[in-house]
């Protein structure tokens, strides 16, 4: 076996531009797919986060029809002592109640000017609750939270009522006994979130206040769950369905909650695997090229092994060794070039926008904002695909060179 090896490592170096040409081929080919597919999963990542974080959360429970008609009235009851419940559920880490409301927000304005008024959404948070990564307030100071008459305003919203912090805010609405509510609030900031409502329409303050505005007290139209993990949420929503708490509420883990969101999530295993096989067989391609002519021009060097006794067996393992060794060595080199662009690049990020020539932008999608700037990361799988892709097709691409040498008859090739 050692001479094998060693005849296999010498007739790779006997043409070493070919051999580092093919070795380069798989290297770009495997570099490519290390930091495609890291990019990739950092996008996917932040969109994943996006959706578990303010806006869905791990596990959501509202009433059955609330998510379809968004009724002021459709407010679950007695929420101290469902929470005292659904906090003593394992698993849950934290949990935050919320109300929400259509209003009209009006700022005073100009002195001497009419009163600037827009479409706005109420929306009522425990803040201490809120405050937690993945939470609508996170990072936000505690003394910058909406408490009392004290309210935040979606930047969107702000900017068209020319809001600024220590602003009076006027809100008009309607409770949920369908009387007129009114009331004047003192804006302490604006609110930046990944949640496109709250940017454009959102006023939010203190879930006590809202419940106080729209006639609800201890009541909450939505409750947001986070776990450990957002893999394990499916499993906590289970949990919480068995609660006499929540008996007759609607429970849905995130991926219930947005599939359609979730859809987009599940074509990144497909996405991944046809980046592979394409970006790697047309790398592999080289592999095969090699090895025919690698075979075709040592015929007479097959046929002297042959001659003195080499079995068939021992020149189709030499074959396909080389093969491999080649398909291996381009691995190992674009894994680590691959590698280091997404290690390099998630602590830079990448900036779509610039890229195309234009600033920073956000787009929108189902209520969420994503950012143009993306961190891409690295996936020890990605690797082993590569290794597992090139690994067969090395074999598979070698296996007729092998036999064809295997089956030369050394008098007819030592003769010419």
């Amino acid at each position: 076996m050692t001479g094998t090896l060693t005849i296999c490592l010498r007739d790779l170096f006997r043409n070493r531009r070919r051999t580092l040409l093919v070795v380069g081929a798989v290297a770009l080919g495997q570099a490519a797919v290390v930091f495609v597919n890291g990019m990739m999963a950092g996008f996917f990542r932040d969109i994943q986060r996006l959706i578990t974080g303010p806006l869905v959360g791990h596990v959501q429970v509202h009433q059955p029809e609330w998510r379809t008609e968004r009724a002021v009235d459709l407010a679950m009851d007695d929420m101290t002592a469902r929470l005292r419940q659904v906090q003593g559920v394992p698993g849950v880490l934290q949990v935050s109640r919320r109300l929400y409301a259509a209003a009209l927000a009006a700022s005073s304005g100009v002195p001497g000017e009419a009163a600037v008024a827009e479409p706005a959404i109420v929306m009522g948070v425990d803040a201490d609750s809120e405050r937690v990564p993945g939470g609508l307030l996170e990072g936000l100071p505690r003394d910058e939270c909406p408490e009392g008459a004290r309210v935040l305003v979606g930047r969107v919203l702000a900017t068209r009522l020319d809001l600024r912090p220590g602003d009076e805010l006027a809100l008009i609405g309607q409770d949920a006994d369908g009387f007129p509510a009114a009331d004047l609030f003192t804006v302490t900031g604006r609110l930046a979130t990944n949640v496109d409502m709250i940017n454009r329409m959102g006023v939010v303050m203190d879930v006590q206040r809202a419940g106080s505005f729209l006639a609800l007290p201890d009541h909450a139209h939505e409750v947001v769950l986070w776990t450990d993990s957002p893999h394990r949420a499916g499993e906590l929503a289970r949990a919480l369905r068995r609660l006499p708490a929540l008996h007759g509420l609607e429970v849905l883990s995130w991926r219930e909650a947005v599939p359609e969101l979730v859809r987009l999530l599940d074509m990144k295993g497909l996405f991944d695997l046809i980046f592979v096989c394409v970006v790697l067989l047309a790398a592999a391609a080289g592999i095969a090229n090699t090895a025919m002519m690698s075979t075709f021009e040592r015929r007479r060097e097959f046929g002297a092994l042959l001659a003195i006794g080499a079995r068939p067996l021992r020149i189709v393992l030499m074959v396909i060794l080389e093969a491999v060794f080649l398909g291996l060595a381009g691995v190992v080199l674009g894994s680590t070039v691959g590698a280091g662009l997404v290690l390099i690049t998630g602590r830079t990020g990448i900036n779509y926008a610039a890229l195309a020539g234009s600033e920073a932008i956000e787009t929108s999608f189902r209520g969420l904002s994503f950012s143009s700037v993306t961190h891409p990361v690295f996936e020890w799988r990605q690797v082993a695909y590569g290794f597992g892709v090139i690994l067969a097709t090395s074999v598979l691409a070698s296996l007729w060179p092998a036999v064809f040498a295997a089956r030369l008859e050394p008098t007819e090739v030592l003769r010419r």
